[in-house]
């Protein structure tokens, strides 16, 4: 299709990266580590990186002979396995090309990375569905910013540190019951709820709230290699349209034409997986705790 459309392929995957991107929502909320391409050889398993932790010594201001205290820093990876390898491959005939195609981005391109995004959509959704419910928190429909105080309270015990960027995902009911509240009881003057800001998701229960702040999930993406008998193909790393956090979409792109059917085809796809992130807690004595699902809380409000 390159020949077809005269597409130069690295302009067709950077179209294709962005427009996956253009369509995230869940997605776009959470962290990612996304590269262009595997090392070849280094298998599926993704190491993120820990920010690691040293202490603080102290001593007199007129100590002269103590001997300073040399600490090392001692950085840990949590691992991610890549599972999934998530693609569509389009057939066009050649009726196709010459009779009904006149805008390759919007009639094959759009589709393709539209149906990729939406899969990563549901396997985010899904991850953060799986995070345990929270107990103690009670809900009101009246009053249903109440409950994200609780739950701003219950990441800050946690260990969320005052300056982490707070959001949330919620259902199409939660998010009828923050409409309607009565003033200071809803959305706060400045759009949020108690901090945070806040996105519908009709993928998730409709009476379900996730609470969270960025780190608690992360999306690992990962182009596969474009085969050496490709005749089309590149892979490509590109900025979305979120990236306070710097964050990048990874995607391949492959066209090719089969001459036993007279077609040409048009394959998208990226190696991906969405996983809950221990919550990184410096202990300020040269340790990091790393507690399971504390940087999310997911309260059931129909329960």
């Amino acid at each position: 299709m390159a020949n077809n459309f005269n597409l130069d392929i690295e302009q067709v995957a950077q179209i294709a990266a962005k427009l996956t991107g253009r369509d995230f929502n869940l997605a776009a909320l959470i962290s990612r580590d996304v590269e262009a391409a595997f090392n070849p050889g280094a298998g599926n398993k993704i190491r993120v990186s820990v920010p690691a932790a040293i202490p603080t010594r102290t001593r007199g201001v007129y100590d002269k002979t103590t001997a300073l205290v040399a600490d090392e820093l001692s950085e840990q990876f949590i691992e991610v396995t890549l599972a999934d390898h998530v693609y569509n491959l389009a057939v066009l005939s050649d009726g196709d090309l010459s009779l009904n195609i006149t805008e390759y981005g919007r009639q094959v391109l759009a589709p393709q990375t539209r149906a990729i995004a939406a899969k990563i959509e549901a396997l985010t959704a899904a991850t953060m569905s799986a995070t345990p419910a929270a107990v103690g928190i009670t809900y009101s429909a009246a009053a249903p910013a109440k409950a994200f105080t609780a739950a701003r309270r219950v990441l800050r015990d946690n260990g969320v540190p005052g300056d982490a960027i707070l959001r949330a995902a919620v259902g199409s009911s939660v998010y009828a019951d923050l409409l309607d509240a009565p003033v200071g009881h809803g959305f706060d003057a400045d759009g949020k709820v108690r901090g945070f800001t806040v996105v519908e998701s009709t993928r998730l229960d409709a009476e379900d709230i996730v609470a969270f702040i960025p780190q608690a999930f992360t999306l690992v993406a990962r182009a596969p290699l474009v085969p050496a008998g490709a005749a089309y193909g590149a892979s490509i790393v590109t900025p979305v349209f979120d990236d306070e956090n710097g964050a990048q979409f990874a995607i391949r792109v492959i066209n090719d034409y089969d001459s036993n059917v007279a077609a040409d085809r048009s394959l998208v796809g990226t190696f991906c997986a969405v996983q809950a992130m221990p919550l990184a807690v410096d202990q300020e004595d040269g340790n990091v705790e790393l507690v399971a699902h504390g940087g999310a809380v997911r309260i059931a409000t129909g329960a």
